[in-house]
């Protein structure tokens, strides 16, 4: 029994310490783009060629963004305002302004959004504070994704729906759509096609997922370039270890900063050098929804060629582990923990016969103790009986294992 448990504390070290192999794939060309959970694993991979622009499902939001990374260009027409709208023309001269990109720091800041000057400017349109709705200023003109130039008015948003028209620059083809931004709530946006005139609903729900694998446009020496990178979720917060000699084992998450800006991954954990060659010496630790913080650290990148990204992760932390067949709970505070440091075990088993095994790395039992009787109970033990470095707590129950990692600095 006790070379079972082992064997089995080795496999737990492997998936908690090491982690595990991962592979996503943006298909040739980037054709795709990748939402992923680092507690789940890839929840949708989704065509990212077929959608123009992306209209924010928040109520307290009009951010629209465009899908710069796949070639769409956005920009003001400078000869007039709404007004001008049936005079714009095939004249090339209408597009003598910059383009306009998407904000790869945050979600709330798109394309159409680069104009604004004020509070109440949202760059596409005004807010207006006694009917509460947002009234279109501007007309623009885009590339579409196909390479196809149109005139585009976002005409307003009222409560959670947004109105705009679009035709070709001469004119022909004219459409008016409206969009229900708030049906899709639990979705950050809503997608639309200025060629096959489509809503498209591909996320998926936006408490599922932790980062995306996608193309975007971003500063490179000074100039918007379109890369291919990860962003993270809103509230997904990161931070990335540099010079770590062992970055597939490094667990000092404490030692560095979080931050939420939704690059804090990014394109640079890679270059180009004739083939591309990942960034040495580095791994990046993520803080999902609940807390838990997971390590990343990339370890292959294929190019446009087959757009396979291959990564390692591992659960570094987690705010409590769970055994849903019996309702019993494991947790431990603080973790880290520091020498010197109680440590607390909180623990809620349903046995009156439970055991307590921390184990370090080469699966040798350094403490163990019984627990008390079963219910919502705390099991203290001096930080100081363990050095610094990684283990694993184990509860014993009634043949169920409760297992969390544990760090000690």
């Amino acid at each position: 029994m006790k070379k079972i448990i082992l064997l089995n504390i080795n496999i737990l070290f492997c998936l908690c310490l090491f982690g595990q192999s991962n592979l996503v794939t943006l298909n040739p060309g980037y054709s795709h783009q990748s939402f992923y959970s680092l507690q789940n694993g890839e929840v949708l991979n989704v065509e990212n060629t077929n959608w123009d622009i992306a209209f924010s499902t928040d109520a307290f939001s009009s951010s629209i963004r465009i899908n710069d990374g796949k070639g769409v260009q956005l920009y003001t027409y400078h000869l007039g305002d709404t007004s001008a709208w049936n005079s714009i023309n095939t004249n090339s001269s209408n597009i003598v302004t910059d383009p306009m990109y998407n904000s790869d720091t945050s979600w709330s800041f798109g394309a159409f959004d680069v104009n604004q000057t004020n509070g109440f400017d949202y760059g596409w349109g005004v807010y207006n504070m006694q009917t509460h709705t947002v009234i279109g200023d501007s007309v623009f003109l885009m590339q579409t994704v196909d390479g196809n130039w149109k005139k585009l008015w976002i005409e307003s948003k009222v409560g959670g729906e947004y109105f705009f028209k679009y035709a070709n620059l001469d004119g022909s083809n004219e459409v008016n759509q409206n969009i229900a931004a708030d049906n899709y709530s639990d979705k950050r946006f809503i997608y639309y096609s200025l060629e096959t005139n489509d809503i498209i609903d591909r996320e998926p729900n936006s408490s599922a997922w932790d980062i995306t694998f996608t193309k975007y446009v971003t500063p490179v020496q000074g100039m918007p370039y379109p890369v291919t990178g990860i962003l993270n979720n809103h509230d997904i917060e990161v931070a990335q270890a540099d010079n770590i000699a062992n970055p597939l084992f490094y667990s000092d998450y404490s030692a560095h900063n979080f931050e939420s800006e939704i690059n804090s991954i990014g394109y640079d954990w890679k270059s180009y050098q004739g083939s591309y060659v990942i960034t040495p010496n580095r791994c990046y630790f993520v803080r999902d929804y609940n807390m838990n913080i997971y390590r990343l650290t990339f370890t292959q990148f294929d190019g446009t060629s087959t757009g396979n990204i291959e990564f390692n992760t591992a659960i570094l932390s987690a705010t409590g582990v769970t055994d849903l067949n019996s309702g019993s709970t494991l947790n431990i505070y603080p973790n880290p923990a520091i020498n010197n440091q109680d440590i607390f075990f909180i623990y809620d088993i349903k046995s009156e016969n439970s055991l307590l095994y921390i184990y370090d790395l080469t699966g040798k039992i350094v403490y163990s103790s019984r627990l008390a009787s079963s219910g919502l109970k705390t099991h203290k033990i001096p930080s100081r009986i363990l050095t610094s470095g990684t283990y694993i707590a184990v509860v014993e129950f009634n043949g169920i294992s409760l297992t969390k990692p544990l760090i000690v600095k």
